[in-house]
């Protein structure tokens, strides 16, 4: 998954971005927060700017999949 497709995707409003941050850090108390920082690329502290890395995009791909399959589990059966 490329930085703009999760972009992309966490923006639609049928996603609920706080509940996917949840799953993505699980042992972050600031967990939406962190997640929409590093979507909008916000500066933190005095110089670094807080970017989605590999690991934000993996993470966000496993949450992601985890819901994906389990919609599809529950598709009608024909």
């Amino acid at each position: 998954m490329k930085e703009q497709d999760l972009k992309d995707l966490l923006s639609r409003p049928e996603l609920n971005k706080s509940a996917i941050a949840d799953k993505m850090y699980p042992n972050n108390k600031y967990a939406r927060t962190t997640l929409n920082n590093k979507l909008k690329e916000n500066q933190y502290g005095n110089d670094s700017v807080r970017r989605l890395g590999d690991d934000d995009l993996l993470k966000a791909w496993e949450v992601l999949k985890e819901l994906a399959d389990a919609i599809y589990s529950k598709a009608p059966q024909q």
